[in-house]
């Protein structure tokens, strides 16, 4: 799970950031692209917070839309059109089983999202990722 190894680095950054300050909120960015869960991700900072400076704060977990952009026709698209497109591509010959389950390979490498994209206006594979793959500590608030 590479929720917990995210969650370890977080909390050893804030730790040597903030080392004798109290932290009271942290807000942190994830992009929809990072395919975490939050919820692990959640637990893992609690439970790697305690006995520290962060025990009791408040960690805030935003999620950030992924958007996806065509540079040759300015076309704009979201996830769900994203997959959808993927959808279209990906044979379900190709979806590997995991406990019992058919999962595309995009479950496994969530990169291919955004690698695999074409526009769905014009086709063409020259796109870029405006949003969806931050992973960052946005905002950190201190006691006085």
């Amino acid at each position: 799970m590479h929720e917990w190894s995210i969650a370890e680095g977080i909390v050893t950054t804030l730790l040597e950031s903030f080392k004798d300050q109290k932290v009271l909120e942290v807000e942190i960015k994830i992009g929809e692209l990072r395919d975490l869960n939050i919820e692990v991700l959640r637990e893992a900072l609690s439970i790697l917070s305690k006995g520290t400076n962060l025990e009791d704060s408040r960690f805030s977990l935003v999620v950030s839309k992924a958007v996806f952009k065509c540079l040759s026709c300015g076309e704009k698209w979201m996830m769900d059109k994203a997959l959808e497109i993927l959808g279209e591509m990906l044979d379900a010959s190709r979806y590997i089983i995991e406990e019992g389950e058919l999962e595309p390979p995009i479950h496994f490498i969530p990169s291919l999202v955004a690698g695999l994209q074409k526009c769905p206006r014009c086709g063409r594979i020259d796109i870029e990722i405006e949003s969806g793959k931050e992973l960052e500590i946005s905002k950190v608030y201190l006691s006085q």
